[in-house]
């Protein structure tokens, strides 16, 4: 049973719109909101742009600890927002295990 309950409250975080505690522990939050363009895009942009692409798990979480260039820049007037970094540095803290879990968080939220 108490397992059980610990597999709802993980989903409940991931639908419900709050943050996956490790986006909160690595400092994700610092340039990502969950709704609001910050200095990158919000997570519920970036689930939008990678629903249904193949890999979308491994690539996102690829970008996450190696770091992007330029990738928002033109997708920016595609979903309205506004943001201010050009590039996301490598986030060498993040474990592979841990991008994947982060990963497969932003991917819950356009559901």
């Amino acid at each position: 049973m108490k397992k059980l309950l610990t597999v709802l409250a993980v989903a409940g975080v991931a639908f419900s719109g709050e943050l996956h505690p490790l986006v909160k522990e690595k400092g994700c939050i610092s340039c990502h909101d969950l709704e609001a363009s910050k200095a990158g895009p919000p997570f519920k942009v970036i689930a939008k742009e990678y629903k249904g692409k193949e890999n979308a798990v491994e690539t996102l979480a690829k970008s996450i600890r190696s770091g992007s260039m330029m990738k928002w820049q033109g997708l920016a007037e595609k979903y309205g927002i506004n943001i201010t970094m050009a590039y996301m540095p490598a986030q060498h803290g993040v474990s592979e295990e841990e991008a994947k879990k982060i990963a497969e968080w932003i991917l819950s939220l356009e559901k």
